[in-house]
C-alpha cells in the first residue's frame, strides 16, 4: 500500500457530502431486494460526520437512516428521529470506509468511530452494504471527483 499522508486528503463540503450521500442512496435503494433487507433490520441509523481542520466549527452534518420506513427513508440534515445506533465519524473516515479500506470494527475499536447503540445488529448489516461501496464509486465517478477516487492511493 502506497504511503499517504491525511493533509493530502481532497476536500468535501458539508453540501458535496450530501450530495454524494443523495445519489449513493438513490441508485442503491431503487434496488427493492436491498431496501427490503434494510426494512428487515427495523433500525433507524444516524451518521454525523465533522472535519475540525477544514469545516467552521460546530459543522456537523448528518445522515439518517430510517429503515423502519417503507420506502426506506433517508434524511440529510438535522432530524428530530431517534436514531438504535449513531455513528459519529471524521469526514474521511467516512470516505476511507465507502472505498473499502477501513475495517468498521477496527474503527471501532480504535475510536476513528465512535458508536452508539447495539453495534451487533450494525454488524449484521455489513453483507448488504456491497452495492453501497460500488454506487460510492459511480457517482464519484459520475461528478468527476477522480480526486476522490484515487486517495488514497493503493
Amino acid at each position: 500500500m502506497a504511503k499517504w499522508n491525511k493533509a493530502d486528503r481532497p476536500d468535501v463540503t458539508p453540501d458535496e457530502m450530501y450530495e454524494i450521500a443523495k445519489m449513493v442512496a438513490d441508485k442503491t435503494l431503487s434496488d427493492e431486494a436491498l431496501a427490503a433487507k434494510l426494512r428487515a433490520s427495523d433500525l433507524i441509523l444516524q451518521f454525523k460526520y465533522y472535519d475540525e481542520e477544514r469545516w467552521p466549527p460546530g459543522t456537523v452534518p448528518q445522515v439518517t437512516v430510517d429503515c423502519t420506513m417503507d420506502p426506506v427513508e433517508i434524511t440529510l440534515g438535522d432530524s428530530d428521529k431517534v436514531p438504535v445506533i449513531e455513528m459519529q465519524m471524521e469526514a474521511f473516515t467516512a470516505h476511507l470506509f465507502w472505498m473499502q479500506k477501513l475495517h468498521l470494527m477496527s474503527a471501532i475499536t480504535r475510536g476513528q468511530i465512535k458508536a452508539k447503540g447495539p453495534i451487533p445488529k450494525a454488524m449484521r448489516l455489513l453483507p448488504v452494504l456491497k452495492p453501497f461501496y460500488a454506487n460510492y464509486r459511480i457517482v464519484l465517478t459520475e461528478l468527476g471527483r477522480d480526486d476522490l477516487l484515487n486517495f488514497p492511493p493503493d
